[in-house]
């Protein structure tokens, strides 16, 4: 399905790796062409997105003043405290995103590929 799957994972970081096995690709386009686009045009001004946080919720934060934002689900940015680690970094979903050219593909076409691809490592 994906040419050359084994020599793209290998140009992944391990947390891009980590991304590829714990969401997949499917979710991995999704994230970048259908959420981020949403989540960055309701953004509070001065706020960027950080990525996905350990409890799968969309986080961003505002540099300057040091707020943080979760996207909640009426689907609307919220300031809260949050911790800043354990981040799936936005930049990497993209990174992956490009490596395997997600964007040829449809979202249906990607459902099994990361868990095909991780059993055969494993075999």
């Amino acid at each position: 399905m994906i040419a050359n799957i084994e020599e793209k994972y290998q140009q992944l970081s391990a947390r891009q790796q980590d991304i590829f096995a714990g969401y997949g690709l499917r979710q991995t386009k999704h994230f970048v062409e259908i959420s981020l686009p949403k989540l960055q045009a309701a953004l509070p001004q001065g706020a960027h997105i950080q990525g996905i946080n350990i409890e799968g919720k969309a986080q961003a934060i505002d540099p300057q003043s040091g707020q943080t934002f979760l996207w909640i689900s009426d689907q609307q940015w919220q300031a809260r405290p949050v911790k800043q680690d354990e981040i799936d970094l936005a930049e990497d979903f993209v990174a992956v995103w490009q490596v395997f050219e997600l964007s040829q593909y449809d979202l249906i076409d990607l459902s099994h590929v990361h868990r095909d691809f991780l059993s055969q490592q494993q075999a």
